[in-house]
């Protein structure tokens, strides 16, 4: 019963800890939809940025910003992509002011006027990525997709930077199939996904 009792208290610590980890912080400004006013907490348009560049301090600043502001926390977002693609990813400065460039500012971009499918980073890389038309569709790969172009050889493939020969082969990938990809189909119908395996 104690070690019940126990668990139970380190679970709630860690739970209370986590609910609280913000600080409780409003520093975003609120959105009137002039019936409801609403609080940014959280900015996620491409997955695995901030997890994978920034440090975890400064996430918070970031959650709570407008990308197409640039304020001092974007410019950290900034900053810090280009110090961990060359000191803990070991490229070389093409490739991290190549992904500055890609991924400030942090938000999908989408051209209405290009035919074709969405492409992940597609107006940014300029149709390099499978199409000018950009967003993000279901099958899309964005944290394979990120990890190559970091990692990988997926800007020197697409013809963005020279190879610089520091490729991290085994980080490439997060191992974890696209379940349209097994389906090798996306239902024309919504939700557009395929069916749970």
């Amino acid at each position: 019963m104690r070690q019940t009792f126990l668990s139970f208290a380190a679970v709630y610590a860690v739970v209370l800890g986590t609910a609280s980890c913000n600080g409780g912080a409003t520093s975003a400004p609120a959105i009137n939809t002039g019936t409801t006013q609403y609080t940014q907490i959280e900015r996620l348009a491409r997955p695995a940025v901030k997890e994978l560049f920034q440090q975890f301090a400064n996430h918070d600043g970031t959650n709570r910003s407008a990308p197409w502001q640039q304020p001092l926390a974007s410019q950290t977002l900034y900053q810090e992509i280009g110090t961990f693609t060359t000191s803990v990813a070991g490229r070389d400065a093409a490739h991290a002011a190549t992904l500055q460039a890609i991924l400030i500012p942090d938000e999908v971009a989408a051209d209405l006027s290009q035919p074709g499918n969405a492409a992940y980073l597609g107006v940014e890389t300029g149709g390099a990525t499978g199409g000018k038309y950009g967003g993000r569709g279901l099958p899309d790969d964005v944290i394979d997709i990120s990890l190559g172009a970091v990692f990988g050889n997926t800007l020197t493939a697409l013809g963005l930077v020279p190879d610089d020969g520091k490729q991290s082969p085994c980080l490439t990938t997060d191992n974890v199939p696209q379940q349209n990809a097994k389906d090798n189909v996306t239902p024309a119908t919504f939700p557009y996904a395929g069916a749970p395996h």
